[in-house]
């Protein structure tokens, strides 16, 4: 089996997008309303929030590159990843170790198919992660091919009544 598009594009562009300051989270390359989308989800290596200027930048100085590697029509999207940032690779999943995700599965474990907890653990040889559930006070191992989708949770309610959200910095999202 050859290599996905995805992780070529990424291999191939990191580098460059590392120069302009910004991390690949993932790249996606998906279907949408009769579209072919390319997606480059990023972060600033400094963690500071991604404005759409940063966006184009970065559009701009990889739109020929893209070119190269995709033989068909497209549409380029450079994006942030939110506040609750997609778990789509390994890689993610490291990256927030430590941090509460939410977690929904194609089966359930224990009659349960959604779950939220910390992050406590990525074990990359058996591709699994292990979940703690805080208010139950149990761990559980999960398979990252049971799971449908993750993301990290942001606490909204408790930023803004803490006064730890500046709004005008959530018009950023």
């Amino acid at each position: 089996m050859g290599i996905k598009l995805e992780e070529t594009l990424e291999e191939k562009l990191k580098d460059k997008i590392l120069s302009l300051g910004f991390e690949i989270e993932y790249v996606e390359n998906v279907n949408e309303a009769s579209q072919n989308i390319i997606r480059f989800v990023l972060d600033k290596k400094d963690q500071t929030a991604i404005t759409i200027d940063d966006c184009e930048l970065v559009s701009r100085s990889i739109e020929d590159d893209v070119d190269k590697y995709v033989n068909r029509e497209y549409v380029l999207e450079v994006s942030s990843p939110g506040l609750e940032r997609q778990l789509k690779n390994i890689k993610l999943y490291k990256k927030y170790q430590g941090k509460e995700i939410y977690v929904k599965l194609f089966k359930k474990i224990d009659n349960i198919k959604e779950l939220t907890g910390i992050l406590e653990n990525v074990d990359e040889n058996n591709k699994t992660i292990i979940l703690k559930i805080v208010d139950e006070n149990k761990k559980v191992e999960i398979s990252l091919e049971n799971i449908s989708s993750a993301h990290t949770t942001y606490d909204f309610d408790e930023a803004l009544k803490n006064n730890k959200v500046n709004l005008n910095e959530l018009k950023k999202f």
